[in-house]
């Protein structure tokens, strides 16, 4: 009996301290598809840590799209901080892979581009552009916020209060006064009562005796 009390002890404490415990983000990544139609999503919001993956399925024919970042500002895309996806195509032969293979005349064969937002690049908006081949650009952006770790609001904070409950308290314990004063009178005048009832009996047994 005494273990079944102490397991049920411990298990209490233990769902007290789960409940706030705090949510911790878990990297994701997302996808934006390059489609003939556009970006979609031409706009993403992402966590800090997570990252984004560009995937071309536009199979026009001598169509490619390129997907470059500006950091620095130059004009180019060579920097150490920009991005450069190189050409993305709709699908590599059957003799080349999709990431950074070769195609039978040796030029690389890229479908994917990714980018993990973490430390180069933090938190912060990021205007980049998809170039096709065609000279056509078309705009996109993603939108990196800080990764918030929030407790459980499931759960009160410990000390918490809610409405007026002070002032129904201090009532609460001027009634339970105001009671308790009324029952010390009620005890009082029953025991004067029984006093008197005892006076009268002991009156009337000395009258009968006399």
């Amino acid at each position: 009996m005494k273990r079944f009390t102490g397991l049920m002890c411990l298990l209490f404490v233990s769902s007290l301290l789960s409940t706030g415990a705090v949510q911790a983000h878990s990297a994701d990544t997302f996808t934006v598809v390059i489609k003939q139609s556009g970006l979609t999503p031409s706009s993403s919001q992402i966590t800090y840590n997570d990252s984004v993956v560009w995937h071309n399925t536009d199979s026009r024919e001598n169509i490619t799209h390129r997907i470059v970042f500006d950091f620095d500002g130059d004009g180019l895309y060579n920097g150490t901080d920009d991005w450069d996806s190189g050409e993305l195509v709709a699908e590599c032969n059957s003799t080349a892979g999709e990431n950074g293979s070769e195609e039978d005349d040796g030029a690389p064969c890229n479908v994917t581009f990714l980018v993990w937002f973490n430390g180069t690049w933090g938190v912060g908006e990021y205007r980049y552009q998809d170039m096709l081949s065609d000279g056509t650009v078309l705009n996109g952006t993603v939108v990196v916020v800080e990764d918030v770790h929030e407790e459980n609001s499931s759960a009160p904070e410990i000390g918490s209060t809610f409405g007026s409950f002070d002032s129904r308290q201090g009532d609460d314990v001027v009634e339970e006064e105001d009671e308790g004063d009324d029952a010390k009178r009620l005890f009082l005048m029953i025991g004067a009562g029984s006093g008197l009832g005892a006076v009268a009996l002991l009156v009337l047994l000395v009258i009968r005796r006399s």
